[in-house]
């Protein structure tokens, strides 16, 4: 009896091969499409969510040199009721060697968002030299439901 070496084949590789190449190649294929509008989700992901209770959303934005000196916070409001609320909490601000309170009250409108300066959300908390905003805290939050006539 003779014996002959024994001949391998590597046909499952180049399957795996052949199968992965396919899908690139079908991709090739296809018309160029514009991409979707993505705006709206790199907006809402710039936002950090704080906390949401009884309907309202609060997330900030951290602004290093905010007024090109110092660090900056806004804040966001989102009421997802049907009915307007009341709202109010204390906003904490902490640096290395310093920290600093602000209260914050208000009333936003049924399934709106409130935020920014003029509705009296943004804060510079630290003026000073070597101040540099280290955490953003809320204490005591109040959602309080009104009736949908009370928001004038």
């Amino acid at each position: 009896m003779s014996h002959q070496p024994m001949q391998v084949y590597h046909r499952p590789i180049v399957g795996v091969l052949i199968l992965t190449l396919v899908p690139v190649s079908v991709g090739w294929a296809q018309e160029e499409r514009v991409p979707g509008d993505t705006s709206e989700a790199w907006h809402e992901d710039a936002w950090t969510p704080i906390i949401e209770q009884d309907g309202l959303q609060i997330s900030y934005i951290y602004y290093p040199e905010a007024d090109t000196r110092h660090d900056g916070v806004v804040l966001r409001l989102v009421n997802e009721n049907e009915v307007p609320v009341r709202y109010g909490f204390t906003i904490i601000f902490r640096a290395p060697a310093a920290d600093t309170t602000a209260p914050v009250r208000g009333r936003v409108g049924p399934d709106a968002t409130k935020t920014g300066d003029d509705a009296g959300l943004f804060w510079v908390p630290f003026r000073g030299k070597d101040r540099s905003l280290g955490e953003i805290g809320l204490r005591g939050l109040s959602v309080v439901p009104l009736q949908p006539d009370a928001f004038d």
